[in-house]
């Protein structure tokens, strides 16, 4: 895998070329320090936290990334179907596969099982910076056995991804949740690392969850999972899922679910996770209720050196600002506060009917006119 670092890279289908920083690069980012936060009961020296993808399995990537200034990396994925297909090779290697879900090309995307392990080891000599495993995984199962294995191997905490899934009409939203917390008590009681889980926005009431994650004893949130794009083939008559970067004006969606999950006091830390772009960016998410963000669209995008402009940005709002810190940034933001039912309507029904001017977040004007309505001139 070592031959793609400097060429192309195929995420879930997606091609896209990454340019990397030089020797010299590396060494002037890394010196720019002072951005000091803690995230998970982990002292980072940026807020800047790459985010899991195939890009972090990579040893020269994340060499590349730490010189640019990330504050920690998250390693792709372990699936929960590779989790399962390699304990059932030893029991029931016929059925193995049918039985877990497991194809090959998951090995492509994360390194296999076995080679997972061995790269957490390697980068934990190799890098300073913290190094996060990741389990992705949508029931309770023998999958969460192998996050003592991740821990073994050196890994500074745990991210469990937990992504949407079709549940049947019977399963009760409550049902969904309680899974869910079900599996944190589980990988609770089998490491002693800090868990983070990344949870995606389609619950009811992600202030609920929250709260119950913390309970359960996860030590933080990240917002959100990223959502592949939904699709329909219309000559197979069959719906689809394509994975895509996440799109540039999307940072709006993370800002709202951050503030829903602060509602209540929450105080276990949140990663920003989506549509995070600039040092700006990563600003609104803090005032918002996140302590760090993670990047990895933007990686793709423009390299390694994203990393270095974010921290960049942070750190010539923090000169202009009246806070000597990040930390006392953090202190000084306002506080997330219910308020009666027509405050909360008010703020929902007053933006949507001050204007009938509305912004267009697509990238190129139309130079086409209409009425009101949005309806062409003929």
């Amino acid at each position: 895998m070592a031959e793609r670092i400097a060429g192309i890279f195929d995420v879930d289908g997606l091609i896209g070329s990454v340019p990397f920083l030089s020797m010299e690069q590396g060494l002037a980012n890394i010196m720019n320090t002072g951005l000091n936060i803690t995230f998970l009961g982990i002292e980072l020296t940026s807020p800047v936290i790459v985010g899991s993808c195939p890009l972090t399995i990579e040893p020269e990537a994340v060499r590349q990334l730490a010189c640019a200034g990330a504050g920690a990396i998250v390693l792709p994925s372990i699936l929960q179907e590779q989790i399962v297909y390699s304990a059932l090779k030893t029991t029931a290697p016929n059925g193995a596969m049918d039985h877990s879900g497991y194809q090959p090309q998951q090995d492509e995307y994360n390194g296999g099982i076995d080679n997972y392990l061995t790269t957490i080891r390697t980068l934990k000599r190799q890098e300073k910076i913290p190094i996060l495993g990741s389990i992705n995984g949508s029931d309770v199962g023998i999958w969460i056995e192998f996050a003592k294995e991740i821990q073994d191997s050196g890994a500074d905490a745990l991210q469990l991804t937990w992504p949407p899934i079709l549940s049947p009409p019977d399963v009760s939203a409550d049902a969904v949740e309680a899974i869910l917390v079900d599996a944190v008590r589980h990988l609770r009681k089998s490491i002693s690392i800090p868990i983070a889980v990344k949870l995606n926005q389609r619950f009811t009431n992600i202030a609920s969850v929250a709260h119950q994650l913390h309970d359960a004893g996860a030590d933080g949130l990240i917002l959100f999972t990223h959502v592949p794009e939904w699709d329909v083939t219309v000559n197979r008559m069959h719906w689809t899922v394509r994975w895509e970067l996440s799109p540039i004006h999307s940072l709006g969606q993370t800002l709202e679910g951050i503030v829903h999950a602060r509602i209540g006091g929450l105080r276990i830390p949140i990663a920003a996770s989506g549509g995070v772009r600039t040092g700006e960016d990563a600003i609104k998410t803090m005032i918002a209720g996140a302590d760090v963000v993670m990047v990895t669209s933007e990686i793709y995008r423009e390299g390694p050196d994203v990393v270095c402009k974010i921290n960049q940005g942070i750190r010539q709002f923090l000169t202009n600002s009246p806070h000597h810190s990040l930390r006392a940034f953090q202190q000084a933001r306002p506080s997330v506060e219910l308020g009666p039912m027509r405050k909360m309507r008010l703020e929902y029904v007053e933006p949507l009917t001050r204007t009938t001017h509305y912004f267009d977040p697509t990238p190129n004007a139309t130079t086409n006119t209409g009425n009101g309505y949005g309806h062409k001139a003929t």
